[in-house]
């Protein structure tokens, strides 16, 4: 599916656009654009009364796409050969240290699992659809990391373990007076009150899960021959690559509808309603750049000449063409839908369908920093306006949602 943004709806008059095998060709009546999409095979159709959307064009298209091969650096093989070589790790709001790590020998990894942990604030009247006092609490986090592998070897003061999300380490190895631990469990940086993990309880012994995406890896530089010069710190994951690894985390545990909650010093809220589906697509898009017009043509030229150049093939040879090769981003599609009301969509069904999922069994929720959902948010109406606009908002069962995607992050090491 092709989508073509451009400024003025006006221009694409007389709009000629050929499907090639391995470009797409847009001929308009000032210039000529070839789009190559680089790896794709597609199916030769011309199209001509092109739907009109806003500012963009659009076309569907068949066309093949060859399985790419593995990807040879992995996140997590990065994330965890940082941690290993660490020295300690920051809050990343504020560059304080948490945890020195430097003799710390291993770092395991173990695929994140997801499950209902009654030790913490939310207890089961709060999850389920019969609370006894006839209210939903909205603190703490009711489903999150559950380490049900986790053996007195494989976390302690040298062995922890990370699961592409969260780094799991035992309590005794934060700095003292580094953090402060509220209500739910959450874990706050003593010096700018920025969320940075929570607590897990397996059986009788508590541990730490830090949020990857929070933190930042002191490391040593060296020169060509291995002497130290200095230290810097750079962050153990990058916010795309972590919203990658928590959409795939939710899909590995079967958790195809969240509630997500914001974590804030004063408390939490819900933010954000997600459905999943596991489906990954290419995505290919760019913004066509202007072709400029001639000074010297009045209005009225410019439609004479508009119209000659399209039935004219000789004076469409003399067009200026602008060529542009696009490279695919491999993203996974998510539906979402925002609880915080704006100008632009008041809030009026989100309380109802909020109260629907939280009485559905098959919703789980799951709590992350303010500013990850902001930023996760931020990710997914990014990738909403790289589509097509026919397929931003879905209808029948999804209808109020819109379709955005995550960058795919390979946890395999």
């Amino acid at each position: 599916m092709g989508n073509y943004p451009y400024p003025e709806r006006s221009y694409f008059s007389d709009t000629m656009l050929s499907v090639l095998p391995e470009e797409i060709k847009v001929q308009t009546a000032l210039g000529t654009y070839l789009i190559s999409l680089s790896g794709l095979r597609i199916s030769c159709v011309t199209c001509t009364n092109l739907e009109n959307f806003e500012d963009s064009l659009s076309c569907c298209f068949n066309a093949s796409f060859p399985k790419l091969p593995p990807i040879s650096q992995k996140v997590t093989g990065i994330l965890e050969q940082l941690l290993v070589n660490g020295n300690a790790l920051l809050c990343k709001f504020c560059q304080s240290t948490l945890i020195e790590i430097r003799d710390i020998k291993s770092f395991k990894y173990q695929p994140p699992i997801f499950s209902l942990d009654v030790g913490n604030s939310c207890s089961d009247e709060t999850y389920f659809c019969h609370p006894q006092d006839g209210v939903h609490s909205k603190d703490g986090t009711s489903v999150h990391l559950s380490k049900l592998d986790v053996t007195p070897n494989s976390v302690s003061s040298s062995s922890c373990l990370h699961t592409g999300v969260e780094v799991v380490i035992v309590p005794s190895l934060m700095e003292k007076e580094s953090f402060q631990q509220k209500s739910g469990g959450c874990l706050f940086c003593s010096h700018c009150f920025m969320a940075v993990g929570q607590t897990v309880t397996v059986g009788p012994q508590n541990y730490y899960a830090l949020w990857t995406n929070c933190l930042n890896v002191l490391t040593e530089e060296k020169d060509i021959d291995g002497d130290f010069l200095r230290f810097v710190d750079k962050p153990l994951l990058e916010e795309a690559a972590f919203y990658g690894l928590f959409i795939a985390s939710l899909l590995e545990n079967h958790c195809y509808r969240v509630i997500l909650s914001a974590v804030t010093w004063d408390g939490s809220f819900d933010f954000m309603l997600l459905w999943l589906i596991d489906q990954e697509l290419q995505l290919y898009s760019a913004a066509l750049p202007k072709i400029p017009i001639p000074a010297d043509q009045s209005d009225d030229e410019r439609t004479t000449t508009d119209s000659m150049k399209t039935e004219n093939s000789k004076d469409a040879e003399l067009l200026p063409t602008t060529s542009l090769v696009l490279e695919p981003t491999t993203c996974r599609r998510v539906f979402y839908k925002l609880l915080l009301p704006s100008n632009n969509e008041p809030h009026k069904e989100g309380p109802d369908l909020l109260q629907s999922w939280r009485k559905d069994f098959g919703v789980s929720l799951f709590s992350l920093p303010w500013e990850t959902c902001i930023g996760l948010a931020s990710c997914l109406l990014q990738f909403t306006a790289r589509m097509t606009p026919r397929s931003r908002k879905p209808d029948q069962h999804l209808l109020g949602f819109t379709c955005g995607a995550v960058p795919v992050a390979n946890t395999s090491l």
